[in-house]
């Protein structure tokens, strides 16, 4: 059975950072916090969502109704969003060389659906799993081990934040941290990701790396 490669979304395939900006300020009266700003950005590129969202004095208990609106918000704006520049290239590398691909994300699975089939790419993906985010990503990923036991070596996670490292690192699956996305390179590598890549054309031959251990 070919080894199966799952993606995280949201700045690992997709370039969204805009547009998570701007639905988290489309709310910022509505959940009384100050909408954010570019400035920011290099700071919280060293926390987690749910810490980012804590740094903007949200209490826990609003977080799951802030999140429905969120989602609410980004399906408006995928349309505006973008690939990861190269990444489209980098995915029909990998499916060619006939690895099986799928998504497991904290965004919504249509919202997801509607960004791949606007950029000719859904084809390429065997499932997406949205919606990870109250759940966390570590039981999905489990599930996805448990079902594919015979390749459980074969099972590679590829993610933009230290969450996703850790995820993968709590099934024991390989792991590919890219410094493209939300959280820098240098938060990334002290997770300690079994790879650490800079650009989507090193994707191929990182997966081939991993899965040939």
């Amino acid at each position: 059975m070919a080894a199966l490669i799952v993606f995280d979304f949201d700045g690992t395939v997709v370039d969204s950072l805009e547009i998570f900006i701007e639905a988290t300020n489309r709310l910022a009266e509505d959940f009384c916090y100050s909408p954010l700003s570019f400035a920011q950005l290099s700071s919280f590129r060293q926390l987690s969502l749910r810490e980012m969202i804590g740094h903007l004095g949200m209490p826990k208990w609003k977080f799951p109704f802030f999140i429905r609106r969120f989602r609410k918000e980004l399906s408006g704006l995928m349309a505006d969003a973008r690939l990861v520049n190269g990444m489209k290239q980098a995915l029909f590398n990998i499916y060619q060389e006939h690895y099986r691909l799928g998504i497991v994300t904290s965004n919504s699975r249509q919202n997801v659906e509607f960004f791949l089939d606007l950029h000719g790419v859904r084809h390429l993906f065997d499932f997406i799993y949205g919606g990870q985010v109250l759940s966390g990503k570590t039981q999905v990923l489990k599930r996805l081990s448990k079902r594919n036991k015979s390749i459980s070596q074969s099972l590679v996670y590829v993610g933009d934040e230290t969450s996703d490292i850790q995820a993968a690192k709590c099934v024991g699956l390989p792991n590919i941290a890219v410094g493209w996305g939300f959280n820098n390179r240098e938060i990334l590598s002290a997770s300690n990701p079994d790879i650490l890549i800079d650009n989507p054309s090193q994707l191929l031959a990182a997966i081939t790396r991993l899965c040939e251990v």
